[in-house]
């Protein structure tokens, strides 16, 4: 299974203009890299893996891709659209078939998902405590490298800051009713969980968050989705080895790419 996933990833990173492609000179500019989503936000920033891991499910889930089987520990199965093993498609057909899944639920799938479906799809009803991402992680910084490359990487740290800070502020201005805050904290979910207190944003005296998924759920979160969401990055802790967050010198790195994989690295594992 892990061979086919390599060999799956190794072809991702061969399409053309791939941003899996390595990056032989890129070196960090100036300005701002704008319209990260949560995850890769937390890539930028540093963030401690089980951060990310969590984060990119948790996008998953919220958009569609996936669907919650249980809550403690947590499953969850790729939804049929999205689901290509057993078909006989290319690395690409198979691309091309999630992306119309995707679009045909108004969402997007971005390139750094596909090698987390891959492995979800490889192992159903398996708690993803359990299955080792570390064959993604790699691709995911790349990938996320490669956007940031030529912008300033402290620069657009400060205003990916900026954006988790302000996210709590919009929703205590914004939603004075139950509902205007369940849109606010919608729109802003991935970078709420970015926060350092994010259970005391989305667990208020008079509201508790319910995320999108969950809403209609047999298996709701107790006793708050906060806490739970917290026992899920806590359980994702180690889910990736220290080797798997280490690049050597060689033709596939580039500066942008080992200064995340060194800060992820040392939030991970030394932090």
């Amino acid at each position: 299974m892990l061979i086919n996933l390599a060999r799956f990833i190794s072809r991702l990173r061969g399409r053309s203009e791939s941003p899996y492609q390595p990056a032989l000179a890129r070196i960090e500019g100036g300005g701002i890299k704008r319209g990260l989503t949560p995850p890769e936000g937390a890539v930028v920033l540093g963030r401690r893996l089980n951060i990310t891991l969590t984060l990119v499910i948790f996008e998953m889930l919220r958009k569609g891709f996936l669907r919650q089987m249980q809550s403690s520990p947590l499953v969850v199965e790729v939804k049929e659209g999205f689901r290509t093993h057993g078909s006989g498609l290319s690395v690409l057909a198979r691309g091309e078939k999630r992306r119309k899944a995707a679009q045909a639920i108004n969402s997007s799938l971005h390139k750094y998902e596909e090698p987390f479906l891959e492995i979800l799809e490889d192992n159903p009803r398996k708690p993803i405590q359990e299955l080792d991402f570390g064959i993604a992680i790699q691709p995911l910084v790349r990938y996320v490298a490669g956007r940031v490359g030529g912008f300033s990487l402290e620069e657009t740290r400060t205003y990916y800051r900026l954006i988790i800070e302000r996210a709590p502020r919009e929703a205590r201005s914004d939603g004075k009713h139950t509902f205007d805050r369940q849109r606010v904290f919608d729109r802003n979910f991935g970078w709420v969980l970015l926060g350092d207190d994010f259970a005391s944003v989305l667990d208020a005296p008079d509201y508790s968050y319910v995320p999108i998924w969950q809403r209609s759920s047999v298996q709701p979160a107790l006793p708050t989705f906060a806490q739970w969401a917290k026992q899920v990055m806590a359980s994702l802790e180690g889910s990736v080895a220290e080797a798997d967050v280490k690049l050597g010198l060689g033709r596939e790195t580039d500066a942008v790419t080992i200064t995340l994989m060194n800060d992820i690295a040392r939030a991970t594992y030394y932090g």
